[in-house]
């Protein structure tokens, strides 16, 4: 019995398609050799769609229905050509095995004409029609009557619009935006799906950034769609669903004027998919609106069509085009279509579009939204491995170096477009990239990671240069001399020069002067002759200024240093400002992440033997010592030195023990502060004392239950917190200190409170009992390190009756204990909340 019957009408044009074959010399042959091309007429759009369903039908008992009025084999034939599509061999195995690629389509102008099934294969009743798929065709059919004819013809659940540039244009949409026919001749607008491409958007002039993080394209998602006044049926229809390659999707619900939810990729973004395999490929939209419609049919639920589209789109990406029985190009259908389970590599993120639209914090993060407290992130990268969260956090991975903060992502993706962009044609002149940062950051490491990625050319060679080192116009001569024995030789220079913002014993004017000729015109001066320099990156490493904008304003002034310096900035092509392992501020959370992947980088080239398997083993206590003190002295060189000095050879966990003196120590960290978060004090101190007191309060209401006498209870409520000693005092504050690291153990964490997620009311009893023993343990380690004794109670003496084993105390003191764990939710501040650590899925 048929699930539902899904009708397909709109474009479907007449593609010819151009493809090598594999030739005995083998497949370089093939695609070198212009008489082994051969032609294939193939109809795409509203029939391709149309395949890739029925592909799906059998399996999932649907019926789709696809004889063209105008579609037969002869039409293909005689139908004037749309495009002509170039492709590419991409692997060949077998003579019988064929893989095709785009290499180039070139647009024809041809007559776009409606297609729709013939009437008596339609459904007899509108009742079974779950799906009505209008393939847009730029905006217009030369027969737009029958189509709004053929479209008021039925009354679908569900109406999917697959729209083309230019948008919202044309009768046909004019009709369709109002939503399909129900009944009474009255249209539902809740039922419409909108399927278009971000690249259609742009052309409409909608500013979309391109492949720089998802957070970037979120921002101006929100800010930018309600941009241009003649897309407002777009903005505002019920299901918008807009396809950034094969690598997101962002779902946007006008009508209910819900927050996006954004579908991606978290180790990719846009044209990351297409540029790993075989580049932006002709049908990919409508694989995804197949593997939608049979989704959405099989569970009725919107996101698992999101998801199975997106499924099908990649595979399409990634396999291509194949070689059929009759050696013709074909669309591999079933590889494409079969068995459309979720891709592990996508989640799903709801897109804070409040906090877009109010600017109330422009640096936030899908980490910070959606996923872990960034600490934990930190303590899982380090304990588990740099991409352990790698399926669940989005960040940018350019070799060996990988980024999570978006700032940094966004950062060197851009100079990761500059280099490609750059590499992609023959150059005379170098790109010019300025990198500013505090000491210790780790810029050079980082721009030549990424510019030895993007290179699409595969020689080159490294060199740096520390201008402090030089000590005349000659030492810089002989750099220059270096660099264009390298383009000589055919190799590409990724050149650093560290202290460009420096002054020189050679001229009052610093470096600059002397830099700025090679910048500009790409040649240098050598013993008063001028030699071009060529091919070249140039980075240029501030040791002065921290960021731009400093060394920007530095440049506003009259003398010749300042004007030299505005020299320089014209001359750049861009700049980065890196972050490195430190806190960069009151607002930054992600610096425990930053530091993360630099730290575990660093155990595992310190001490193999702490490794094992994935995993490293590291006590929790130093561990969140390395990783949240907020600064380094020197940055990555005192991360470094620490390590170097701890005693580690040949161990396989890093102990407390291992950690160097506290004179050692405190020549690379703050080490109070170091301490400080080595034994868990990070509460604020603004709810620090607020927490004490009223935790106070829950142990004296619960001793007040447990009395039995009226002097008892006099002697309790005259330990007000203002009465109480300041041993006591500290013992609560210390209590209030570990409530961070005790909501680790049942995957929580406290935090400032977030609008995006439900805080915590209350724990299950599992949770607390295990809070509970943990509180126990922590009473006892603290009284013990105070020189407290077993014995019976007597505070003045230090001595105490319950220090004992969590399982050998009373049940009446174990319910004080869980009283106290209990009270966590409802005694902190409207400022902060505990939220569940649990990761965003998209299942």
């Amino acid at each position: 019995m048929s699930l539902g019957h899904a009708i397909i009408a709109g474009d479907a044009p007449v593609d010819l398609l151009l493809y090598p074959s594999q030739s005995e010399a083998g497949p370089a042959a093939s695609v070198r050799d212009p008489q082994t091309l051969h032609t294939y007429r193939y109809r795409h759009g509203a029939t391709l769609l149309a395949k890739f369903l029925c592909a799906a039908a059998d399996e999932h008992k649907h019926r789709i229905h696809e004889r063209w009025l105008d579609g037969s084999e002869s039409d293909t034939l005689e139908e004037p050509a749309r495009s002509v599509i170039e492709l590419d061999l991409h692997s060949a195995t077998t003579p019988d095995s064929l893989s095709l690629k785009l290499k180039r389509k070139q647009q024809l102008d041809a007559e776009r004409r409606w297609h729709c099934p013939r009437l008596g294969t339609l459904p007899s009743s509108n009742d079974d029609v779950k799906f009505l798929i209008l393939q847009d065709a730029e905006g217009y059919f030369s027969n737009e009557e029958e189509a709004v004819d053929f479209f008021r013809k039925y009354r679908p659940g569900f109406l999917i619009y697959h729209m083309a540039f230019p948008l919202c244009s044309g009768k046909i949409w004019e009709i369709v935006r109002r939503g399909p026919y129900v009944q009474d001749g009255k249209q539902d607008p809740e039922n419409v799906i909108v399927v278009v491409s971000a690249d259609d958007l742009r052309a409409e002039g909608i500013e979309l950034s391109y492949g720089l993080s998802w957070e970037k394209t979120c921002e101006d998602f929100v800010e930018q769609l309600g941009s241009v006044g003649k897309l407002v049926t777009l903005a505002t229809c019920a299901h918008l669903i807009v396809l950034f390659g094969c690598d997101g999707v962002i779902y946007h619900r006008g009508l209910q004027a819900a927050p996006p939810i954004l579908f991606f990729d978290p180790r990719s973004t846009e044209g990351e998919f297409y540029r790993q395999n075989l580049g932006s490929f002709p049908g990919t939209a409508e694989a995804f609106i197949a593997g939608f419609v049979t989704k959405f049919l099989q569970t009725g639920k919107l996101e698992d069509g999101i998801d199975a589209g997106l499924c099908a789109a990649r595979r399409l990406a990634s396999v291509g085009l194949i070689k059929s029985l009759n050696g013709v190009p074909e669309y591999p259908l079933p590889e494409t279509m079969h068995d459309l389970c979720h891709d592990k590599n996508l989640i799903q993120a709801s897109v804070p579009s409040d906090t877009i639209s109010s600017s109330s914090n422009p640096n936030w993060s899908l980490m910070d939204c959606n996923a872990n407290e960034p600490a934990e992130v930190a303590r899982q990268i380090v304990i588990n491995g740099t991409l352990s969260t790698a399926n669940r956090i989005p960040l940018a991975q350019f070799g060996r170096l990988i980024l999570y903060d978006r700032r940094e992502i966004e950062s060197f993706r851009t100079l990761f477009n500059f280099v490609q962009e750059y590499s992609a044609v023959p150059q005379t002149k170098p790109l010019n990239i300025a990198l500013f940062g505090p000491r210790g950051s780790g810029r050079s490491f980082a721009a030549m990671r990424v510019a030895r990625t993007a290179l699409r050319i595969p020689r080159f060679r490294e060199l740096r240069y520390d201008l402090f080192q030089f000590t005349g116009l000659d030492d810089l001569t002989s750099a220059f001399r270096s660099i264009r024995d390298c383009t000589l030789e055919g190799l590409c220079p990724i050149v650093y020069f560290a202290g460009f913002d420096t002054k020189s014993s050679v001229s009052p004017l610093g470096w600059l002067p002397h830099l700025l000729a090679p910048m500009i015109a790409g040649k240098f001066l050598d013993h008063g002759q001028k030699r071009p320099i060529g091919s070249a990156i140039f980075f240029f490493g501030a040791t002065t200024f921290e960021n731009y904008e400093n060394f920007q304003r530095s440049a506003i002034g009259n003398d010749g240093d300042i004007t030299m310096a505005e020299e320089f900035l014209g001359c750049l092509h861009g700049h980065i400002n890196m972050l490195g392992p430190d806190c960069a501020g009151g607002d930054d959370r992600l610096y425990p992440v930053r530091r993360a992947v630099i730290l575990r980088a660093l155990l595992e080239d310190r001490e193999p033997n702490l490794k094992a398997g994935d995993g490293i083993s590291i006590d929790k206590d130093v561990l969140d010592g390395l990783l949240l003190v907020p600064t380094y002295r020197q940055g990555i060189r005192s991360l470094k030195s620490i390590l170097s000095i701890s005693r580690l050879n040949g161990c396989n966990h890093f102990e407390r023990a291992a950690l160097p003196p506290q004179g050692q120590l405190d020549l690379h960290v703050d080490y109070p502060a170091f301490m400080k978060y080595m034994t868990g004090r990070i509460l604020p101190e603004s709810i620090r004392e607020v927490l004490a007191e009223k935790l106070h309060e829950i142990y004296q209401a619960q001793k007040l239950e447990m009395a039995t006498t009226d002097k008892e209870r006099d002697e309790i409520k005259s330990q007000q917190w203002n009465r109480l000693g300041e041993e006591f005092r500290e013992s609560s504050r210390a209590h209030a200190d570990d409530i961070p690291r005790k909501l680790r153990l049942i995957s929580c964490f406290l935090s400032e409170t977030q609008e995006s997620r439900s805080p915590v009311e209350a724990f299950s009893d599992d949770e607390r009992e295990l809070l509970a023993e943990h509180e126990h343990d922590r009473w006892n380690a603290e009284r013990l390190q105070k020189q407290w004794h077993m014995g019976e109670r007597a505070p003045a003496n230090r001595k105490s009756p319950l220090l004992i084993p969590w399982s050998d105390v009373e049940r009446k003191w174990q319910d004080v204990d869980r009283a106290m764990v209990a009270s966590y939710p409802r005694i902190l501040p409207d400022t902060h909340k505990i939220y569940r650590t649990e990761m965003v899925t998209s299942k």
